[in-house]
């Protein structure tokens, strides 16, 4: 997925870009589903450029992209 794309459908369906460039804060993120949780945000402020992955990754097996995807199916 696009970046900018991504960014630009966030903002949208959560009616909030007051975050970092343009980005939705993390209390409006959490509006767009019940089934979101930390980690698609630990997602979210890595794929922004928030946290390196090192910063955000808590296991091995934690995998930003499927989260990304998550949100991104919700979002699009």
């Amino acid at each position: 997925m696009n970046k900018q794309e991504f960014k630009k459908k966030l903002k949208e369906k959560t009616s909030c870009s007051i975050q970092h460039n343009g980005w939705t804060c993390g209390t409006c993120f959490f509006t767009i589903g019940k089934t979101l949780t930390n980690e698609h945000w630990r997602g979210v402020l890595h794929y922004r450029g928030d946290y390196s992955l090192k910063d955000v990754q808590k296991d091995e097996n934690w995998d930003y992209k499927t989260l990304l995807n998550e949100v991104w199916e919700l979002i699009k």
